[in-house]
């Protein structure tokens, strides 16, 4: 990927000791355990620490980048490219672009990186739960967010023990995570809830936090989103589950995330070294580009969002790349294809509120109540627009006759996708079906959420939707399904090499769980949470 991507058995020795790149980069020389304890810098370090590393973020160690290239290996090489967001342009490529799941290292940095990075500065904060309840909370509040993605991609992963001092973890069931994240979030909600109904403008690690600047009212709005999405992530493994979470997500006085000025993102320290790794990757590395999909869906619909996502080509159209082909180096050097709309110094996106807006037209969608369900979906779409500074937006909701109906390839027309994706158009139709109308609500979420491509690719596991263009090559040795797509990604070989039996027994739970027919570690596995009786 770069001349300094770090080798697995480099990455290893990087972490192998807990907390050690906390420990690495604290001036020991000149703070004193006393001077720890001035201006909540025991708690603001390591929830500093783990706000860079929700999703990997600019980091340097010594002179090289290693952030960038951890970004590149758990978002943009997974669920960016299975979400069919970026689409990659190297003709050497294929692990990922293939399902041909064999490289080592892409596939193991979500997992290791989150245990060494996130989850070491959170037992530090856990140590001081009883002292800091609020900072901690917040602590909760990350560490659920960063573990969800890791389970998402992987199915049962460590967790219960996490703090306990274990040196090798039990794998926990993807339900039993589940529910512990939302007994986490649920306890974390409460006790910021507390401190926010007695001082609304209440801060907390003002000088550390890097996202909302201490806001705890922003960070409960988060947290209910947050609760949200989980809640509707498990509404096929457990109905009852998903609707009262998210009847105590709507329920909070903070609410979710609701105005364009709720965006949750990493933003670019006030000092030091910084580039977005989108930039990074499009412009300096040259290694992907804007995907197939979503440039079919934003030019069928006339999506007038698709300048601020993405840069036109040398002929002044949008043109993406279909994932899954047999590249030449032509797509490289073309001109043609479309980067994304990405500078060296934007801020990190977590979560748009556009999201939440979706999340809340499917809750109720499922409740019967069309008319709420309406106007979420709209309040989603206008969101989305005043985010992304877009014009058109009355226009673009009432838009009831363009469907997806074709991909058209600028350098190899044999890689075209000349058949209709979806008929569903953009405008809300009451009369519709639950499953058309769910379609709806899910492809405008995929539209909006961008570039989060590993929420993207959840959904689209969970729900089936958008439908996107599939692959015409498949490498995996029939373990993954052309039809259905990639479920899942194997457990890292690290794992295997030091935590076997561990991981022997997570596979059996995993192939308890599932819905597949096919059973071991491979991409074709389906997770707990996915179990739409549609396929």
């Amino acid at each position: 990927m770069k001349k300094y991507i770090l080798t697995v058995f480099a990455f290893t020795a990087l972490v192998s000791c807990t907390g050690s790149f906390l420990d690495k980069n604290t001036n020991h020389e000149n703070a004193s355990d006393e001077m720890m304890t001035w201006d909540g810098l025991t708690t603001g370090s390591a929830f500093s620490q783990m706000t860079r590393n929700v999703i990997p973020s600019y980091q340097v160690s010594g002179d090289e980048d290693y952030g960038t290239t951890f970004y590149q290996q758990s978002e943009d090489l997974q669920g960016s490219l299975f979400a069919r967001y970026s689409g990659v342009v190297r003709s050497d490529w294929h692990y990922n672009n293939q399902y041909d799941i064999t490289g080592i290292g892409w596939y193991e940095i979500m997992f290791t990186d989150a245990y060494t990075r996130v989850i070491s500065p959170w037992e530090e904060l856990d140590a001081v739960r009883d002292e800091f309840p609020g900072e901690v909370a917040l602590g909760d509040i990350l560490k659920v967010a960063t573990m969800q993605r890791v389970t998402d991609t992987y199915g049962p992963i460590p967790y219960l023990q996490i703090g306990s001092g274990a040196v090798t973890m039990q794998y926990d069931s993807q339900e039993i995570v589940y529910r512990k994240f939302f007994e986490e979030l649920g306890s974390a909600i409460d006790v910021l809830t507390g401190l926010y109904l007695a001082q609304p403008a209440v801060k907390l690690m003002e000088s550390y936090d890097n996202v909302f600047s201490g806001q705890v009212s922003q960070w409960l709005k988060f947290a209910n989103t947050l609760r949200l999405r989980l809640a509707m992530r498990v509404v096929y493994a457990d109905e009852n589950l998903a609707m009262s979470q998210a009847e105590a997500a709507l329920a909070n006085p903070a609410g979710l995330l609701s105005s364009a000025n709720d965006v949750v993102a990493l933003h670019k320290p006030v000092s030091g070294a910084w580039v977005h790794p989108i930039y990074a990757i499009q412009y300096e590395y040259n290694d992907a580009c804007a995907g197939a999909t979503i440039e079919a869906y934003m030019n069928c619909y006339k999506d007038p969002r698709i300048s601020k996502y993405f840069v036109a080509g040398s002929d002044g159209e949008f043109h993406g790349v279909r994932n899954g082909i047999n590249l030449t180096e032509t797509y490289r050097s073309s001109k043609l294809l479309s980067k994304a709309n990405a500078a060296v110094f934007d801020d990190l996106v977590w979560t748009k509120p556009a999201e939440a807006c979706f999340l809340e037209a499917e809750y109720w969608l499922r409740k019967g109540n069309d008319a709420k369900a309406k106007e979420c979906y709209e309040n989603g779409i206008r969101i989305s627009f005043e985010t992304e500074g877009a014009s058109g937006v009355d226009s673009y909701i009432t838009n009831s006759t363009d469907i997806v109906d074709a991909y058209t390839d600028v350098i190899s027309s044999s890689n075209s996708w000349q058949r209709q994706l979806t008929d569903v158009t953009v405008a809300w139709q009451s009369s519709d079906s639950f499953e058309k109308n769910l379609e709806r609500i899910i492809t405008q979420k995929y539209i909006a959420i961008y570039p989060a491509g590993q929420e993207a690719w959840s959904e689209f596991r969970r729900t089936g939707y958008p439908k996107v263009i599939p692959y015409s090559v498949n490498k995996s040795n029939g373990t993954i399904d052309t039809n259905l797509q990639i479920r899942r990604l194997n457990y890292p070989s690290s794992e295997y090499r030091t935590n076997n039996a561990n991981v022997q027994a997570a596979i059996s739970t995993l192939n308890e769980e599932t819905l597949s027919t096919g059973k071991g570690d491979n991409g074709g596995v389906r997770l707990w949470w996915d179990r739409n009786p549609r396929f």
